[in-house]
């Protein structure tokens, strides 16, 4: 028996020490302000829920979407369960739920930071 509680524990721990704390970023690299939604699934005392927040990103400026602690072996898109983007004349759009559309960086703490550029470059 004390076999089973001490493997449990070390399991626990173990599955603990893999999730890190990951910023994701939303960029906007154009002259124009973009809004759009994101969900995503929070947790209480009552269960999961969706919660869904608008934003407003100025031209040439990036807000913070989220920060959580994340499974390392979960792609950035998988932690936004919706995320809609609201048309701006003439401007094209990334697909959110495209891994290749969030660049990972680390940042000083060593913890990851995503950053998803959500208007298409012109080239």
């Amino acid at each position: 028996m004390k076999k089973i509680i001490i493997l449990f524990l070390l399991l626990t721990f173990i599955s603990c020490g893999s999730y890190t704390m990951s910023t994701f970023y939303v960029k906007n690299t154009s002259d124009k302000q973009v809004n759009f939604n994101a969900t995503v699934v929070k947790y209480s005392q009552m269960g999961p829920f969706l919660l869904n927040v608008p934003f407003v990103i100025k031209p040439n400026d990036s807000v913070l979407a989220r920060k959580v602690k994340m499974r390392s072996d979960l792609s950035p898109e998988n932690w936004f369960e919706k995320f809609e983007i609201f048309p701006t004349d003439s401007l094209a759009y990334n697909d959110p739920k495209q891994s290749q559309n969030w660049i990972k960086t680390i940042g000083k703490d060593g913890n990851p930071i995503y950053t998803f550029k959500i208007v298409k470059t012109v080239k």
